[in-house]
């Protein structure tokens, strides 16, 4: 019997491994790490992840791990015990939890069993993601004698608390020119350290806006349930679209404390039929693959990486203004509105619902931006060459203190 094995690769998968040999210079035994014959010296990064990020950023976060086991590189991720992670079982990540005991007056106990697990895995670099550890990133670079970098997801503030430890990193990275203005302004005096890495995002060949004309529209935003007033306008405006006969369907993605307010606004204006309310699903892409319309609500500070990736499945963007992701331009990639004005969401969503090649192409263009600016191998790439610059300019700052 012939057996066939297919192998799927990335179509860059070389240039990983060449970027990363260009960027090796020191051999493993100079850094006291044994890998068999090979006597390049491995990235072996440590990924700090909370909660918040994980929520956020799982997708990501997980094409990363696959990108440095596709290098050949052995990560380390840590992060709470009891959070469902499953999303960052990789090959060659080893998951440890922290912290190991619950009660705050065991911090310093937890934080010893870190580093001594840590001092087992021989990292190379510490990669934080701000806001949440960048203090405990700082204390194991020290302890470790490792550089350690921090990606900024959101807009950090100069009067940041964080600020001393942050001021440690080898590298600050960010994934959209508005945030890197932003960290320049925070940290000013570390914008020699602050590096564009992409949230990379892979893009559909087809493009799932409108993909069968003929069905009702189904529209998705996938935003916290924090705030009723921010949904009324939108409710306001389905119920506008109702009453002229369109045929749509609203899925509102998303849980937290205005949830029973909002499900009350949805039956008073009568809404039930056509409005529900799910919590977060993974995997997000198949349920967005599922829809048309892509509603960003509201700028949250964040980077919105849900939106990227209804962007790469090929939804059509309304919504509010992004001043963080830097991914809407009006009429280009989006169709933009005033998230406080009914009329204007109304206005939006029904030029999109009865132009809908319209919409598609929309769509289109956002998949095409995404190409050029979010691969998924660009971002691979950028985030060896910081691990690489991060050991680099600490290797050099040694020499110097040693001059």
């Amino acid at each position: 019997m012939m057996r066939i094995v297919i192998i799927f690769a990335p179509a860059n998968w070389k240039n990983w491994t060449q970027l990363l040999r260009r960027h090796r210079g020191s051999t493993m035994a100079e850094n006291g790490f044994s890998n068999g014959s090979d006597s390049a010296a491995a990235i072996r990064p440590v990924l700090l992840i909370d909660q918040g990020v994980y929520s956020n950023y799982a997708v990501y976060l997980r094409r990363i791990l696959i990108g440095l086991a596709d290098a050949g590189d052995p990560a380390a991720v840590v992060c709470p015990g009891d959070m469902d992670a499953a999303l960052l079982d990789c090959p060659m990540v080893e998951k440890i939890d922290y912290p190991a005991l619950r009660l705050g007056i065991f911090s310093a106990t937890n934080r010893r069993i870190l580093l001594e697990r840590l001092k087992r895995f021989k990292p190379t670099v510490i990669h934080a993601f701000w806001p949440g550890q960048a203090e405990l990133a700082a204390f194991l670079s020290e302890s470790l004698d490792v550089p350690f970098v921090i990606t900024f997801h959101g807009r950090p503030k100069r009067r940041d608390r964080r600020r001393k430890a942050m001021s440690g990193a080898a590298r600050l990275l960010a994934p959209s020119d508005v945030l890197i203005k932003h960290v320049a302004a925070a940290l000013p005096a570390m914008r020699q350290r602050i590096e564009h890495v992409p949230i990379g995002c892979y893009v559909e060949d087809s493009c799932a806006c409108f993909a069968r004309m003929d069905r009702p529209a189904s529209l998705i935003a996938v935003h916290p349930l924090d705030d009723v007033r921010l949904f009324e306008p939108l409710l306001g405006a389905v119920r506008h679209l109702l009453l002229d006969g369109f045929e749509l369907m609203l899925v509102l993605m998303g849980s937290g404390k205005a949830e029973p307010a909002v499900r009350r606004q949805i039956r008073s204006l009568g809404l039930t039929p056509a409005v529900t309310i799910v919590p977060l699903m993974r995997p997000l892409r198949t349920v967005l693959a599922g829809a048309d319309v892509f509603l960003h609500l509201h700028d949250r500070g964040l980077f919105n990486a849900q939106m990227l990736e209804a962007m790469g499945v090929g939804l059509a963007i309304a919504g509010a203004e992004d001043a963080t992701s830097g991914l809407l331009i009006d009429g280009q990639t989006a169709a933009l509105w005033d998230g406080k004005d009914e009329m204007s969401i109304y206005s939006c969503l029904k030029r999109l619902l009865s132009q809908r090649e319209s919409a598609r192409r929309l769509a289109l263009n956002a998949q095409a931006f995404l190409q050029q600016q979010c691969g998924v191998s660009c971002m691979i790439e950028n985030v060896l060459s910081a691990y690489a610059a991060a050991r680099q300019s600490v290797k050099k700052q040694s020499v110097h203190a040693a001059g």
